[in-house]
């Protein structure tokens, strides 16, 4: 609706009183002089209150509903990007349309994985394990292994139970099942440094179970 008209009829009903109070007031006493004058300046003023109030609920409704299109507008947008795979979805990566994921060059070294933090993505297994009559000791009983996941592998051929744990700084990392004639492991991911390993038997260790773990 065009928000014009309001001011046209405003301004006239203004314009209107305004003559009104000029001529009638200030002019004559017994204006207006007939009845038909007077229900002729009624009817107007009548339809320019009329039309200016009607004009201004009109807009008001049309403003109201604008509004309320561009607030349903926004949400559903909103909404949009939210979604899993939207062009803002949880930060994911797409590939446009058509064009297919470049394959790395022949020769090219593998992407890192995601999971490996840079520099501690070596594996590495070692294996240990103690003499046949049940002995207190490892063998071998010094370990070297690069940073990253390190699988140690022990195995038990004495019918005497034994286990394998890791500590550092006299802090548990690690312990395997208490084993006889079997094998069991233990797994860690390891930053650089010394650890040490041992039997957690009951005076196993203070017999001598126990090795060095040196993780460069």
């Amino acid at each position: 609706m065009d928000g014009s008209l309001y001011y046209w009829f405003g301004g006239a009903l203004v314009l209107a009183a305004l003559i009104l109070s000029a001529v009638g007031v200030r002019g004559r006493k017994d204006w207006p002089g007939s009845r038909g004058l007077l229900v002729g300046l009624t009817a107007l003023f009548a339809v320019l209150v009329v039309g200016t109030a009607a004009y201004g609920v009109a807009n008001a409704r049309e403003e109201q509903d604008h509004r309320r299109h561009e607030q349903a507008q926004e949400a559903e947008e909103a909404a949009a990007e939210a979604e899993p795979g939207g062009e803002e979805g949880q930060g994911g990566t797409q590939t446009p349309a058509g064009q297919e994921a470049e394959a790395p060059s022949p020769g090219a070294p593998p992407p890192p994985s995601q999971g490996t933090p840079p520099g501690r993505g070596a594996e590495t297994d070692l294996d240990v394990t103690s003499p046949e009559d049940g002995s207190l000791s490892f063998e071998p009983a010094g370990l070297t292994a690069r940073a990253g996941t390190i699988t140690i592998t022990y195995t038990n051929p004495s019918a005497v139970p034994h286990n394998i744990a890791l500590e550092s700084d006299r802090q548990a990392i690690s312990e395997s099942d208490t084993i006889t004639e079997s094998e069991t492991s233990i797994s860690n991911e390891l930053a650089p440094g010394e650890f040490i390993f041992f039997c957690t038997v009951p005076g196993h260790r203070e017999g001598g179970m126990e090795g060095v773990l040196t993780v460069e």
